[in-house]
Order: structure tokens, then sequence, then C-alpha cells
């Protein structure tokens, strides 16, 4: 019986915050991939993955960050 190759894994990205900083959202309450921002009247709740961060929860229009 062969052994299995190793699986290739990348390194996890760490959470970006000035990405939301620079559509005007103030960055707030982090916790690991979660964070609570602000933008006016709009509180939003945004989770980090691999790919960006998501909307996951809050008031306000969603949009893609």
């Amino acid at each position: 019986m062969q052994p299995l190759s190793p699986l290739a894994r990348q390194e996890p990205s760490h959470p970006n915050w000035e990405l939301l900083r620079r559509l005007g959202w103030s960055v707030a309450n982090i916790s690991g991939a979660y964070c609570v921002a602000w933008r006016g009247r709009d509180e939003v709740v945004f989770e980090w993955r691999e790919d960006g961060w998501h909307r996951i929860g809050g008031s306000g229009p969603v949009e893609h960050v």
C-alpha cells in the first residue's frame, strides 16, 4: 500500500480590515474572522473568508465588499 501524498495547503489569509475602511466602514468589535462595522446609520456584521468579507447580518443595504 502506498501512502497518500500530502495535500497542498495554502496559508490561511488574515482578515484585511483596510478593505472595509476604504469603503467608509468604521471597524469595531473584532473577534477572529468576525467584526461589526458602522457606516452612517448602518451597522453590519461581516465575516472574513478566504475570498474576502461577507455580510452575515445587520441593518442597511446589502453590498459586496
